[in-house]
């Protein structure tokens, strides 16, 4: 969290949205490598290892239980 953050909830209306400061520009520009790299210097999002991807497991909802009203 950035250092001025107030914690408060801002809502805005589609209209009324603050400028958007991402250069998306310099975004589509950036090449896999650039990407990759910038991913790894995230100590916030590293990318997951071999190890950890061969552990996970599919997220399968369990089902919902029929109710009767009586």
């Amino acid at each position: 969290m950035s250092k001025n953050a107030t914690g408060k909830i801002v809502r805005y209306s589609r209209e009324d949205l603050p400028p958007s400061r991402t250069d998306w520009a310099k975004v589509m520009a950036m090449t896999e490598e650039e990407i990759h790299a910038a991913a790894l210097s995230d100590p916030d999002a590293q990318p997951m290892t071999a190890e950890e991807l061969a552990r996970m497991r599919p997220a399968v909802p369990r089902p919902k239980k029929k109710r009767r009203a009586r």
